[in-house]
């Protein structure tokens, strides 16, 4: 292959490369609009009392059974963009030179883990609201919970996953680095602040309870501010480190 032949198959890769870590970096984006107007739309958003009884669950489900699986059904489909969003960060940490390629597999693992379990709770809610009528008032409750167990109580994948980012990007010592190191701290400040989930199993009522403060609203809410900024640290990331490649 002649000199100028070999440099119009590099570009050619590195641009397919780079189209195609962008295209998953954008998943971000589309996943907080599925997920979250599919939790607006189901009605789960604000989520339901952890203290309410079976009949009031049966009745919200019962209530507009339709609009509830719509909702659903666009969670569905925002839950498996995690998998090529998450793959978007891991393709770029895995760049760093001075990280150990075992980071870029804990980031698959925690992604796919965290995947499962989002996909997980939304098939409970759509269980519990599949027959709401011809089934017992517990048993639609029962899988509601077990829904909201999923989404809310899963801290631990996703709090490996901040980490794993945060240590691969502490791990870059080059003078151009792939993401800023404030990045590293975000991602460790996200996983603090997720951690509260995890004590949702002692509360039916108060800011711990599935549908508290600490328990959902902020460990969401940092999780959603994690996806946008990361999703536009990629981006600028890719288009920084595609012209020197290049050239």
């Amino acid at each position: 292959m002649t000199e100028s032949g070999l440099a119009t198959r590099v570009t050619v890769d590195l641009t397919v490369s780079r189209r195609q870590v962008l295209m998953c970096a954008w998943c971000g984006a589309l996943l907080i609009v599925l997920i979250g107007g599919g939790l607006l739309l189901a009605g789960l958003w604000p989520p339901p009392r952890a203290s309410a009884s079976a009949e009031e669950i049966k009745a919200f489900y019962a209530g507009s059974p339709l609009r509830i699986r719509a909702g659903l059904a666009l969670m569905m489909a925002g839950m498996g963009l995690i998998m090529p969003w998450g793959a978007s960060i891991a393709a770029m940490t895995s760049r760093i030179r001075d990280s150990s390629s075992s980071m870029t597999f804990v980031q698959v693992a925690a992604f796919g883990v965290a995947t499962i379990i989002g996909v997980s709770s939304v098939i409970c809610w759509g269980v519990a609201s599949f027959r709401p009528d011809e089934v017992s008032a517990e048993l639609t409750r029962g899988f509601s919970d077990l829904g909201w167990f999923f989404f809310v109580f899963d801290w631990s994948p996703l709090a490996v996953w901040y980490l794993a980012v945060a240590v691969a990007i502490f791990g870059d010592r080059s003078p151009f680095p792939v993401f800023p190191r404030w990045s590293a701290y975000l991602s460790l400040w996200v996983t603090t602040l997720s951690a509260p989930g995890g004590l949702m199993i002692f509360f039916k009522t108060g800011p711990l309870a599935f549908n508290g403060l600490f328990a959902i609203w902020i460990p969401l809410g940092v999780f959603f501010v994690w996806i946008i900024v990361m999703t536009a640290l990629v981006i600028q990331a890719v288009n920084r480190q595609t012209e020197p490649a290049t050239a």
